[in-house]
């Protein structure tokens, strides 16, 4: 698409969407009041928590000790991520392309397989919409397993240089001041891009239906879960709607994902390809178990 037209009309998306919050400012007070709720109670708590320990392993020189063992870049950063969730994949994929350990192309494929939501969060949110612990279980089965697979499909695409992390002197006061500065400065944007999503789509989409669910999931996914624990549907139909919303990630994560890569040509068509071969395995697995 012509850049031109690309900026005029999102342009014109902008001033839409200025439009409707000014024709509803009188729902801020209680929608921002439901995002800070729902925010500070499912999902700073269980993300800070794994955002400071997950760096804090780094500052610690864990990733020196990993390397040693792992070889591989794509699977440093996957099971990383995994202790984490997104968007610390990106985060670690920048740190690998700032010190020229991976090239953007393995930087592309590697964000394909590599955006995980956090554990924590997830069980969290599994207990509150199933309060099964089997169905927990399973629906973590199949998201990792899914993933793992997709690390095998792209695998060969990926250079086969081998990487190894120096190690570096520190004390366990400076890592954690530092795991902790670093943790609430991305917990803040993360915030940011959460509240300015879940306002818009509350404002637009007024109705709890089971097409609005997976439209606010899409969109933005604590606010697709949360949705999942109010509606009324079989289990079946919510772990279905559950795996399709998390193998998406959410256009929230989407764009935090790409401002922290802003600075580098990321082509991602294997992010967006992966995202479709995710959902068709997952809703596949879902309906045979």
């Amino acid at each position: 698409m012509n850049k031109n037209i690309r900026n005029i009309l999102l342009i014109i998306i902008t001033l839409f969407f200025i439009f409707i919050l000014f024709n509803n400012y009188h729902l801020f007070s209680n929608i921002s009041l439901e995002i800070g709720i729902i925010y500070l109670t499912k999902v700073f708590p269980f993300l800070f928590i794994m955002m400071v320990i997950n760096n804090l392993l780094i500052n610690l020189n864990f990733p020196y000790y990993l390397s040693s063992v792992i070889k591989s870049p794509a699977l440093y950063i996957m099971i990383l991520s995994i202790m984490s969730g997104s968007p610390l994949n990106a985060i670690l994929t920048k740190d690998f392309l700032e010190r020229k350990m991976i090239n953007e192309k393995d930087a592309s494929i590697i964000l394909s397989f590599t955006s995980f939501n956090n554990p924590l969060f997830l069980y969290s949110y599994f207990n509150l919409i199933f309060h099964n612990n089997a169905i927990t279980i399973k629906l973590f089965i199949i998201i990792y397993l899914t993933n793992i697979l997709l690390y095998f499909i792209f695998k060969n695409k990926l250079s086969t240089k081998e990487f190894h992390i120096s190690y570096h002197s520190t004390t366990f006061n400076k890592a954690f001041t530092d795991s902790i500065k670093f943790s609430i400065n991305n917990m803040l944007n993360i915030f940011a891009t959460i509240f300015f999503f879940y306002l818009l789509t509350n404002i637009i989409i007024k109705q709890n239906t089971n097409t609005s669910v997976l439209i606010k999931g899409l969109i933005e996914i604590t606010q697709g879960l949360n949705s999942l624990t109010l509606i009324n549907l079989s289990l079946k139909a919510k772990e279905l709607l559950t795996l399709a919303i998390l193998q998406f990630q959410g256009l929230s994560i989407h764009m935090q994902i790409s401002a922290i890569l802003s600075k580098y040509n990321i082509n991602y068509k294997y992010f967006y390809l992966s995202r479709i071969i995710l959902i068709i395995l997952s809703l596949g697995l879902g309906m045979l178990m």
